[in-house]
């Protein structure tokens, strides 16, 4: 009995010194006991995060019957698999719990008198006591020694725990006073004042980096085992200890059960022997898969026969068994393996190993940063550099080296290893691929089954092949059309030019014209006038009139120069010049005529661009009708207007006159119809018609102002 103790004691400090990774502590809300000695505050400390201190969860003097300390989760705990840690570091030697259990919950509020559940305990081992299991499962802590030392020897206790149901809302420590002496006192600790100090109350959800599924559960053998051999021995993750039958000839009435503890879907098994001189009892080993215990006469799910020619393994090696070897479906809680070998003691096997389907899968990614949807494939944006995948693998057990690897097919075809569960990889080229990924169990065998994720690249509409070569197609056209555009505008611009010089002749022979007929006449006139004035030096009446005539000729003279100038000055060229020039003509024609000059328009003219053509005739079309006024209207006032509406100009000259001219007139008039045409050259009108109120006359001239002249 010694020796199995001292073989399972070995057996779990290896397996917490190799097999246990625990992640950060389960968040645990709020404590309460069935009894605390001291203050409540002490319980709040035994879940604060501080392992050591004077103070926690203790329970003197009420020693001599069970207490329970309960602990609530934050958030429920959903995982298969625990590690529980009760720290007894307060500085009192001895004072760690002789007898307890521990047990879990999933009321939605967990308490004292809720319904709790026991926990499955796998493994245990502490840093001073020894714990042991009892028949009535609980664990107790060895009888320690009285003498002290001068090293403390607090204790802590580490219990691995399966977590039946995957959930739990809070969990429960039960301690138990044991009897050292008949007829004694009650001991809730071995070492006086036999209280303990709880000082921390630890939860972790377990992470094993094996993978192997069988590892620590029950196994249950049908006949006597040699020796001190214990069926446990098959999942005790040591492939030194052995397990065979002591009677010989048993046959295929002898076997071992594995208990899983759920269904699983399966990818191998793996068969260990051991290196000694039997190994030939490792033969025709019959593997037998159910979903339901055996023992109530259920029907295999999955039979198949390992070495069926008779033969064995070499020493030390493991056969690993798949589907293909038998016939059924290969998944199952209950693993039965029996041996119909003629070797006395068969079957002899040193460790079992069961793996079940492992698949990775891609739970996020990242294009350049910006996360995309994984359902049903990738659908990747054109123009994305990066991609970045995260991964899971759901299956119990992440192996401490390599995890799993992967490869795009069609881009990146060799297997990259992987010990992250993120892949960062450069964006598959446009087009449809595969992102393929396969996990590795702790055995160093690849997973049968590989996980696949559709990704679909889209291109920018520029890298497609249709838009090549349309661009193509496109690029010629536009070279074909661009000489076409060059040949038509190099055409216009010769049009232009020559519009542009015809424009410009014509211009300088208008000019010529005005210079002929209207300087040319009055040149001439003062000539002529001249010419009488010497005639008539002897009557000094005459010659005073001939010269007032020479006077009043030359200042003609002058002021059609001036218009003549102004109508050709490139700094003349806006509406705003035209309408200042008119107005002082107006002021100045009138003045001199002894007619009062108004303006009715304040407003500031628009920043329009006017030919000289087009202001010459539109100052000849002001000053006809200023002269109409003048000669005929007998009027003492005249209101000059000009405005800008849309695109129209606008010019009214109105006296108090006499009032309108004769119908006739209208339409025989020289003048007048002068008038009339020069506007319809321009594109406009010229209106007559007597004012609103009063008499007199009105002259609207509507002059529409061309585009391409506009600023």
């Amino acid at each position: 009995m010694q020796i199995r103790l001292q073989m399972a004691a070995v057996a779990m400090l290896v397996a917490w010194a190799t097999g246990l990774h625990a992640a950060d502590p389960i968040s645990l809300s709020r404590a309460e006991a069935t009894f605390q000695a001291g203050d409540a505050a002490g319980l709040d400390r035994v879940i604060d995060g501080v392992a050591a201190g004077p103070h926690g969860w203790s329970v003197s003097p009420q020693l001599a019957e069970p207490q329970a300390i309960i602990f609530r989760c934050a958030q429920p705990v959903e995982a298969a698999e625990l590690d529980i840690t009760l720290f007894f570091l307060s500085g009192r030697p001895n004072n760690s719990i002789a007898e307890f259990t521990l047990a879990y919950t999933t009321d939605a509020e967990p308490s004292l008198g809720g319904n709790w559940k026991p926990l499955e305990i796998q493994r245990f081992t502490a840093e001073v006591a020894t714990l042991q299991r009892t028949t009535n499962g609980h664990l107790r802590a060895a009888l320690l020694p009285d003498e002290v030392t001068g090293m403390i020897p607090d204790d802590t206790y580490r219990v691995a725990v399966i977590l039946p149901g995957g959930r739990a809302t809070g969990f429960r420590l039960k301690v138990f006073p044991v009897f050292p002496h008949p007829d004694g006192p009650a001991w809730m600790s071995w070492g006086s004042p036999h209280d303990f100090v709880l000082t921390e109350f630890r939860v972790q959800v377990h992470n094993p980096e094996s993978t192997n599924i069988a590892l620590y559960r029950t196994v249950k053998a049908s006949h006597q085992l040699s020796g001190p051999m214990l069926p446990s021995a098959l999942t005790d993750g040591l492939p030194a200890t052995i397990a065979h039958p002591t009677e010989s000839g048993l046959g295929t009435n002898f076997h071992f059960d594995i208990d899983l503890g759920r269904i699983a879907t399966l990818d191998h098994i793996g068969l260990r022997t051991r290196g000694d001189g039997y190994i030939d009892r490792f033969s025709r080993m019959i593997v037998r898969w159910y979903e339901k215990d055996p023992e109530s006469g259920g029907a295999p799910v999955w039979e198949g026969v390992d070495r069926a020619d008779g033969s064995h393994p070499e020493a030390g090696t493991a056969d690993i068994v798949r589907e293909g070897l038998g016939r059924g479906i290969f998944r199952g809680r209950y693993l039965r393996l029996s041996s119909d070998s003629k070797v006395p003691a068969s079957p002899q096997l040193a460790e079992v190993e069961v793996y079940e389907t492992r698949t990775p899968e891609v739970v996020t990614a990242r294009a350049d940063g910006r996360e995309i949807p994984v359902a049903g494939g990738l659908d990747l944006p054109p123009g994305v550099r990066r991609l970045s995948l995260g991964l899971r693998i759901p299956q119990v057990g992440l192996p401490p080296g390599v995890a799993f690897r992967w490869r795009t097919r069609g881009d990146l075809e060799e297997w990259q290893p992987s010990r992250l569960m993120t892949v960062d990889l450069p964006c598959p080229p446009p087009g449809k691929t595969i992102f393929e990924a396969q996990a590795l169990h702790s055995d160093n065998q690849w997973d049968a089954m590989i996980y696949r994720l559709p990704i679909s690249t889209r291109q920018h509409f520029w890298e497609t092949r249709l838009f090549q070569w349309l661009a193509g197609a496109g690029g010629f056209s536009a070279v074909i059309g661009a000489v076409l555009v060059w040949a038509r505008r190099r055409a216009a611009r010769q049009v232009a030019l020559m519009k542009a010089q015809a424009a410009l002749a014509e211009e300088r022979a208008r000019i010529a014209r005005d210079l002929h007929d209207d300087l040319g006449a009055n040149l001439a006139r003062i000539g002529v006038l001249t010419e009488l004035a010497e005639r008539a030096i002897n009557d000094p009446e005459n010659a005073r009139r001939q010269l007032a005539k020479i006077d009043s000729t030359a200042r003609d003279l002058t002021r059609q120069l001036d218009s003549v100038v102004w109508a050709v000055d490139p700094a003349n060229d806006t509406l705003e010049s035209l309408a200042r020039y008119l107005h002082g003509h107006a002021e100045e024609y009138l003045g001199l005529a002894g007619i009062r000059c108004h303006f009715t328009n304040t407003e500031a003219m628009p920043p329009v661009s006017l030919s000289s053509t087009f202001r010459h005739h539109l100052l000849l079309l002001a000053k006809e009708a200023l002269h109409n006024a003048v000669s005929h209207a007998a009027a003492d006032v005249i209101t000059v207007g000009i405005a800008v509406q849309g695109d129209q100009l606008h010019i009214e000259i109105a006296d108090n006159g006499r009032g309108m001219p004769p119908a006739e007139a209208l339409k025989t008039g020289n003048g007048l119809r002068n008038m009339k045409t020069r506007a319809a050259a321009l594109g406009g009108t010229c209106e007559f018609r007597p004012p609103e109120t009063g008499s007199g006359t009105v002259v609207r001239l509507t002059i529409p102002l061309p585009s391409t002249l506009k600023a």
